[in-house]
């Protein structure tokens, strides 16, 4: 609550908005992933459980906007009624390729992953327990209190085989050739328009590190559309092969339209608790660039990232891609 009351008064001293009122947009140099994950990891943590616009009591671990699960695809992983449905399928999805499969078959599922970007773990969870019950887990985030939510929710339950780190995964000393798979959830990388930035190359070397020889990278997110190639590229030129991608829009779209209530739900329940919100014209201003804000980051009916996604600016992909042998 200290977090979002400072945040509240900071706006006595801005000398222009810094949160659209029509979309919920952030301008750029406004932005940090530093400064969004942190408020809203320790937003998460304070508010413990809400309800779903459905009456469904949950804790909001899974900071991920996923999809419908695809008809293709055979029948969904998930419960329809399942308020947190749409990140667990984006995470099942990520094992759907058959090459990943086959890896999992010839090792009995006794395989080695790293996640980078993990957020609070609960995805790794859902992994450990639903898709990948043999395996070994290794989730890497930047932020603490996600880390902390991961080491106190999802840790204690799986004996050992999920291990939670905090830092920056491209200063970390992650094991060499350790993993069977990385695992890139719509991970904060890649948001520039049609080029790799230096951070990105940054990330996708230590991806090729961590690999085993043969190793596979699982990766999806929404990010500009004129990105996906530049990076395909830069994959190629570290020794990666880009061995099949699935175009997903069109199901991440329809799964923000079926979420946007509870999203709704989640936002008010959330903005009700704060009592810095209740002062007088600043708390009412900034409570409804908040309210705006935390919608855009979950791309919400309206909301400038969900209207990139619909325009074609932003497109949702699963990609598969293997270090050479």
């Amino acid at each position: 609550m200290i977090i979002l009351t400072a945040w509240v008064l900071s706006g006595a001293f801005q000398r222009r908005r810094k949160v659209s009122l029509d979309s919920g947009d952030v301008d750029e140099d406004d932005y940090t992933k530093q400064s969004i994950y942190s408020l809203l990891y320790a937003m998460y943590r304070s508010i413990g459980n809400v309800e779903s616009d459905r009456g469904e009591p949950y804790e909001f671990t899974f900071n991920t906007w996923g999809y419908r699960w695809p008809e293709a695809w055979g029948p969904a992983p998930t419960s329809p009624t399942d308020p947190q449905r749409f990140g667990k399928n984006a995470y099942s999805g990520l094992f759907q390729f058959a090459p990943v499969q086959a890896l999992l078959a010839e090792r009995g599922g006794k395989v080695h992953v790293v996640e980078l970007g993990c957020g609070t773990g609960a995805g790794a969870h859902h992994l450990c327990t639903n898709v990948l019950p043999d395996c070994t887990y290794q989730a890497v985030d930047m932020q603490r209190a996600a880390i902390e939510t991961c080491e106190r929710r999802f840790v204690p339950e799986l004996d050992q085989r999920l291990v939670a780190t905090c830092g920056d995964v491209t200063q970390l000393a992650l094991e060499p050739e350790s993993a069977d798979v990385v695992v890139i959830c719509e991970t904060h990388i890649t948001e520039h328009a049609g080029l790799v930035s230096d951070e990105d190359r940054r990330f996708f070397d230590v991806v090729r590190r961590t690999l085993k020889p043969g190793g596979f990278l699982v990766w999806g997110n929404a990010i500009p559309d004129s990105t996906w190639q530049p990076c395909f590229d830069y994959l190629g030129s570290i020794g990666m092969t880009i061995s099949d991608t699935r175009d997903v829009t069109r199901e991440a779209i329809a799964a923000r339209d079926e979420d946007e209530a509870r999203v709704d739900a989640y936002v008010e329940q959330c903005l009700a608790r704060f009592h810095g919100f209740k002062i007088p014209w600043l708390g009412r201003r900034k409570r409804r660039e908040a309210e705006l804000a935390l919608k855009n980051f979950y791309r919400n009916p309206g909301t400038n990232l969900y209207k990139t996604m619909r325009d074609g600016t932003d497109s949702y992909r699963v990609v598969l891609a293997q270090k050479h042998a």
